[in-house]
């Protein structure tokens, strides 16, 4: 999961909530920002994490 940690739309510890309830495998990449960060000013971190998810586990 993507979450921002300062996220007021899907707050941070609802997301948290659901990743420690959410199954194996499972990362989790926590960003400085609100709801958008991950696709605004931080999405290089963003887009970082999923590919590498994608590689290590469906590849």
């Amino acid at each position: 999961m993507i979450v921002g940690n300062d996220d007021h739309l899907t707050p941070t510890d609802f997301a948290l909530t659901a990743y420690e309830r959410a199954l194996e495998p499972k990362r989790l990449a926590l960003i400085d920002g609100g709801h958008f960060a991950p696709y605004s000013t931080r999405f290089p971190i963003a887009a970082r994490s999923a590919p590498d998810w994608f590689r290590e586990h469906l590849i």
